[in-house]
């Protein structure tokens, strides 16, 4: 092995320092998704067909990120679902667990939401979207977490901090019930 460079790995060192540090990790983010895409966990996973982060389902004022994915599943993503109910992402629990299911399991709600409610949010679904795997659930989460929430709300069992949401599925009902979701 020599001490010299090959003309390669100069051209490579050069390119590299006329690269900003945002650049640099751009190629080296690209490089890695495309890694993963490849990869046997990646091809295991259900792939989004239709939808994406730009063409959301729009719901008056609301943008909820959704997708089909080759399996023929309707999915929201995690992060759609808190949209559509005006959640805040919230932080980590000390009993662990995704915002979703950590709020259909406060006492307020729990006693309201369905045994399918409860299966979907036990076990996310797993997809790939633009390169990368994202989480979302059946469409239909979103109205059955509605119909909970309005349940809690018309029983008095709602505390303060979630009536904007029963507020929000309100909206949301009769928005479902106009487009036929």
């Amino acid at each position: 092995m020599s001490d010299e460079k090959s003309i390669q790995s100069m051209g490579g060192d050069a390119r590299n320092a006329a690269l900003t540090p945002e650049q640099r990790s751009n190629i080296a983010r690209t490089a890695a998704l495309a890694k993963w895409e490849k990869s046997p966990a990646a091809q295991k996973l259900p792939k989004a067909t239709h939808g994406s982060p730009d063409r959301p389902l729009r719901i008056g004022a609301l943008e909820i990120p959704c997708y089909v994915l080759d399996n023929g599943k309707r999915v929201i993503t995690q992060a759609g679902v808190l949209t559509a109910l005006d959640m805040s992402p919230g932080t980590a629990t000390k009993g662990g667990g995704d915002r979703i299911t950590n709020f259909v399991n406060t006492k307020s709600i729990n006693p309201f939401a369905s045994i399918n409610l409860r299966d979907m949010i036990k076990d996310p679904i797993k997809f790939r979207a633009q390169g990368t795997m994202a989480y979302g659930y059946e469409a239909t989460i979103l109205p059955e977490i509605c119909d909970a929430v309005l349940e809690a709300r018309n029983s008095g069992d709602l505390n303060h901090q979630q009536k904007h949401i029963a507020k929000q599925a309100e909206i949301l009902v009769r928005a479902f019930a106009r487009f036929g979701i």
